[in-house]
């Protein structure tokens, strides 16, 4: 099967890639929609910068929410707007789409993106699994016959699997991200400082501030409403409670990451000793993480060049040679008839 076009559709970000051409349109996975109304506001990068800003009436959604899909619906109009700017360069209207999809979708969750992606025009859909592709695109040889251990690390997602001969050894994942970082220090931030902020606000304080490692010394200035006089304020965030927000996660990653490691063959496991466990996603930026993972697997950890850009980057060369990985594909739907 060859596809024209692959989507790695995530919980915060949209990259598209084409055969030969490699990744072509990087934006965010947002679309803003108003009620009662067919077409969107707008999708992408425009509607992102809309969140926490909407006017009435208007929305802004993320159709794939901790990794899976949410709304069929909005995947659709997103898809549709995804593709219309892949037909040109694509030089085919009628498309054959490659999407990733979290490993641990339920059967119906991956039914309805296949369906989604053919309502907005492909002719044909199919699923591989996110992090194969991310592993391809972090520059992972899981087509090797040794052990090549991912840890991805996105916003509504974490995964860890144990790749081999182009196949999964061992898996595990937390059914949330580093999104659940955010939503627990604005909680914080309202329960215990008086202070609401946005969801922009919460990560851009979660970047500058959270460490896998020791806190930051120096606290962070924010903006938001105190909610004693109902007026904007700024208020300095200080990094003890970025940490607070950030550990409960860090502690299950670190866990579930570990029991791929105890569950892997003996022979791959002993692999591991000389190979290096990548981290890939959003959150391997966040400092001190690659460490830290390092001393509690007790195996070398390195980040990815480009981590947020790994599964574009991995479709772009799975869309090569699909044959190759074809034990990594998860469904595929054509129109009037299923594989």
């Amino acid at each position: 099967m060859r596809w024209d076009i692959g989507i790695d559709l995530g919980t915060r970000n949209a990259r598209m890639a084409l055969p030969g051409e490699g990744g072509v349109f990087s934006q965010a996975a947002a679309l803003a929609v108003r009620e009662g109304a067919e077409e969107p506001v707008c999708a992408g990068d425009a509607a992102a910068a809309l969140l926490g800003r909407e006017s009435e009436g208007v929305e802004v959604c993320f159709p794939i929410a901790d990794g899976t899909l949410r709304n069929g619906e909005h995947a659709r109009r997103l898809l549709q707007w995804l593709c219309a700017r892949a037909g040109e360069s694509a030089r085919t209207k009628r498309l054959r789409a490659l999407i990733t999809c979290a490993p641990f979708a339920r059967p119906v969750q991956q039914d309805a993106l296949l369906q989604a992606a053919l309502d907005a025009g492909c002719v044909e859909a199919g699923l591989i699994r996110s992090d194969a592709a991310t592993a391809v695109g972090a520059g992972l040889s899981i087509l090797e016959p040794a052990a090549s251990l991912l840890v991805d690390v996105g916003a509504g997602k974490i995964t860890a699997t144990l790749f081999t001969r182009g196949m999964v050894a061992a898996f595990a994942y937390l059914p949330y991200g580093v999104a659940r970082i955010d939503e627990r220090l604005a909680r914080l931030l309202r329960t215990e400082r008086g202070f609401l902020i946005g969801p922009r606000t919460a990560e851009d304080v979660k970047i500058g501030l959270a460490s896998a490692r020791n806190a930051a010394p120096v606290p962070m200035r924010a903006a938001g409403l105190d909610l004693q006089t109902r007026l904007p304020a700024l208020f300095d965030v200080k990094p003890e409670m970025a940490a607070r927000a950030s550990e409960g996660v860090l502690t299950e990653l670190l866990g579930m990451a570990a029991s791929v490691v105890d569950n892997a063959p003996e022979e791959l496991a002993a692999d591991l000793n000389d190979a290096v466990c990548v981290l890939a996603g959003g959150g391997a930026l966040l400092p001190g993480l690659d460490k830290r993972l390092g001393d509690h697997l007790g195996i070398p950890v390195r980040v990815a060049d480009a981590p947020l850009a790994c599964a574009g980057a991995g479709l772009a060369k799975i869309l090569e040679a699909p044959e190759d990985y074809e034990l990594l594909m998860m469904e595929k739907m054509a129109r009037g008839a299923r594989h």
